[in-house]
């Protein structure tokens, strides 16, 4: 018997053994990047420095990734090339966003301080003045008007988005906050902490909306969708909620899978990307509920994701000093899997 008619019965009886388990196999597409960046040591470290947040500009032309050499990097992602090393952070720097409107970018890590660069500079212009401890996560909100910070304690930062100026605080919904994101509108402010719980603010009055409590463990990841109808939230229990943002109620989970869940981005209206600690990104076609994509050849935990809609690019970045760029396209090679 030939070799492909030996796989084509090694199918058919997987497939006989998923129906009689009660799963039922759904084909996945395996991705390989189109592009790798690999990060060089520095004089800081003498290995080369992990990647633990990237983000793009609104034009799709910067990235910007930050990691635990203490360094943050700027880059013209069309051509790989470095275009700025920010050398102002003291630590690990956990965190860096670009403002909406790509003239800012925000950084902040375990020195426990938060510095504002233009894009066109290699020096900050402003440094918000209050020491806290350790910065895990900063998010602008949309309308470019706020910037907010959370941590290792109980509390979210709330600044101005343009100098810095402190603005209010809020009760966070725990220690040790690492998930924080506005809606699309600016009108919502979510965190997630470490006891698993997620809590929703007014983002212009403080006022607090929702208490989501759908998770026993740390939430890692917290992304709204694009219309900002549903808020997705993952972390150490490795599956995902997807929340209703009107009422706070849970509409769906998403199964857990192998690795903790450290990042989320959607990418378009119903289509979810997760990069876990088994060093893979899967994302779910949320109007069924399956897997469609696995983005494979990561070596590490994946860290941080970044999507840009006008080339439907995702960006990822790991433990493995890599960042990775996918197109989203059909083509790969194909796999059955149990759902």
């Amino acid at each position: 018997m030939s070799n492909a008619r030996l796989l084509n019965w090694a199918a058919l009886a997987s497939i006989i053994l998923l129906a009689a388990s009660g799963l039922h196999a759904a084909t996945i597409t395996e991705l390989r990047p189109t592009q790798v960046l690999q990060l060089e040591g520095q004089v800081l470290l003498d290995r080369v420095p992990v990647v633990s947040s990237v983000a793009l500009d609104p034009t799709g032309r910067l990235l910007a990734t930050a990691g635990d050499d203490h360094l943050v990097r700027i880059w013209d992602i069309r051509t790989a090339q470095p275009v700025h090393q920010l050398i102002r952070h003291s630590d690990w720097v956990r965190a860096a966003v670009f403002s909406p409107d790509g003239q800012i970018l925000a950084t902040a890590g375990d020195d426990g301080r938060i510095l504002l660069w233009s894009v066109t500079s290699a020096a900050p212009y402003a440094a918000v003045p209050e020491q806290v401890l350790s910065i895990h996560t900063l998010a602008f909100s949309p309308d470019n008007t706020l910037l907010a910070a959370a941590g290792t304690d109980s509390v979210i930062r709330i600044y101005d988005g343009r100098g810095g100026g402190f603005v209010r605080t809020l009760d966070g919904p725990g220690p040790d906050s690492r998930a924080l994101v506005f809606s699309p509108s600016s009108d919502q402010l979510a965190a997630g902490a470490r006891n698993g719980q997620i809590r929703v603010w007014d983002a212009r009055s403080g006022r607090l909306l929702h208490e989501l409590t759908g998770h026993q463990r740390r939430v890692n990841a917290l992304a709204y969708s694009p219309d900002g109808k549903r808020l997705a939230s993952a972390g150490d229990e490795r599956n995902v909620c997807i929340w209703d943002t009107a009422t706070g109620k849970l509409e769906n989970t998403l199964p857990a899978r192998p690795g903790k869940i450290f990042c989320l981005a959607f990418c378009g209206p119903n289509r979810l990307a997760a990069g876990t600690s088994d060093n893979l990104i899967r994302l779910w076609d949320l109007s069924s509920g399956g897997e469609q994509y696995h983005l494979i050849g990561h070596t590490g935990s994946v860290t941080g994701l970044a999507w840009d809609s006008r080339a439907e690019v995702l960006v990822s970045g790991s433990f493995d000093t890599t960042v990775r760029v996918w197109q989203l396209n059909p083509g790969g090679r194909q796999i059955t899997s149990a759902q």
